[in-house]
């Protein structure tokens, strides 16, 4: 992948095209931008939240998703890692090399998308998958979403793996155990928590209907 070197920070900066392509660069540059806010707002977040995961600055990423700069390799692997996909698919999504990474993502290979306040979300779903997002959640004891529900879009899903949750759906609270099962409209007022004493796991899946 032919590449220059940039004075602001010494990292390499990927070029969308090559010396015998004579593809435009800019044109190239915007579909990568527009994949990036293709799956950004396909995972729900917001500029900020893309921030917080990937230690890219707001102003970097609007700059990247409008097509006016052409990210660093640095960039272009942590951006993908937020989203669970592939670099080389985020630059070019017709490779056949990653024909596994879009249907299947292995144990190993979760991208972690949040690690904070005692809870980590790792992301479990392919990039094929359009309207349905997987995670793996590890909620440690005394740690929850916020003291307040929150609401947005969609449905969701999940099963225990392992350890208790305290689920709250619009003002009732229900206690899930290992096994246990839940799903509701995520217009819902809801929050969550882990009140035991022990760490909680759990699949958590978010529908965009």
């Amino acid at each position: 992948m032919p590449h220059t070197k940039t004075a602001d920070d010494g990292a390499e900066r990927v070029q969308a095209n090559g010396a015998n392509t004579g593809t435009n660069v800019d044109e190239e540059t915007q579909k990568l931008g527009k994949r990036i806010r293709d799956l950004r707002l396909k995972a729900g977040m917001t500029l900020t939240d893309l921030a917080k995961a990937t230690g890219v600055s707001i102003g970097t990423l609007s700059q990247l998703e409008r097509g006016l700069v052409s990210p660093t390799v640095r960039t272009v692997y942590t951006v993908a890692a937020a989203f669970g996909v592939m670099p080389a698919w985020l630059i070019d999504p017709s490779s056949s090399k990653n024909t596994e990474s879009r249907y299947i993502v292995r144990a190993g290979e979760r991208s972690p998308l949040l690690d904070l306040d005692g809870i980590r979300k790792d992301v479990a779903s392919p990039a094929a998958s359009k309207r349905l997002r997987g995670f793996f959640m590890a909620i440690q004891p005394g740690c929850s979403s916020g003291a307040q529900p929150y609401t947005h879009k969609g449905e969701e899903i999940g099963f225990v793996l392992s350890g208790a949750l305290e689920l709250q759906i619009d003002g009732e609270t229900f206690m899930l155990y290992e096994g246990d099962c839940f799903a509701f409209s995520s217009d819902k007022p809801h929050r969550f928590a882990n009140s035991s004493a022990r760490p909680a796991t759990v699949f958590w899946v978010n529908a965009d209907i």
